[in-house]
């Protein structure tokens, strides 16, 4: 099996976004769903412009649609699901709620940076960052006896821009050595 693909997943991290980069501190979840990580990488539309001497048309770039990942994660702890999803652990004063996930009245906008670490191939292990990304996650799952609700977890690469205007790259993907 050849060094460069990315074989499973390692390690699923996220966390705060530093200053236009990688965040530095990364909580990871540990319970990933067998097959739920996919990424779509960016996509450029195109719009077709008709002419007026015949039935041809001109083909032009319109936007692209940005770099995604999503996930299904299991085994949430509230602490985690703030992370993801705004709100709140319950604390003393909520009561009967106290170390319950407590959601927020409206949904906030979470921007976080995230880190994929394959399994380890001959030495080496594929890595997946996108330092600025947005997220949209959500409790999804039927309650049974045999099955489990998860949040579903999206998150979009944005470009990084640091406080000094510098940009970064949306996400990158390289390989690192297995010490």
């Amino acid at each position: 099996m050849k060094t460069n693909n990315i074989l499973g997943v390692e390690k699923f991290e996220l966390g705060t976004p530093g200053d236009g980069v990688m965040g530095a501190v990364l909580t990871e979840f540990t319970d990933i769903e067998v097959g739920s990580v996919v990424i779509e990488g960016s996509n450029s539309n195109e719009t077709n412009i008709p002419t007026e001497k015949n039935d041809s048309y001109l083909t032009v770039d319109d936007t692209a649609d940005p770099t995604t990942v999503t996930a299904r994660l299991f085994g949430v702890t509230p602490a985690q699901q703030v992370i993801l999803m705004g709100g709140k652990v319950g604390t003393v004063d909520d009561g009967d709620d106290e170390g319950f996930y407590m959601a927020p009245a409206s949904k906030p906008s979470i921007y976080l940076s995230m880190k994929i670490s394959g399994k380890e191939i001959k030495g080496k292990r594929a890595v997946l960052k996108i330092p600025f990304g947005k997220v949209n996650a959500r409790e999804q799952g039927t309650i049974t006896k045999n099955g489990l609700p998860a949040i579903d977890i999206t998150i979009t690469a944005n470009t990084p821009v640091s406080e000094a205007g510098v940009q970064g790259s949306p996400y990158t993907k390289g390989f690192e050595d297995v010490v």
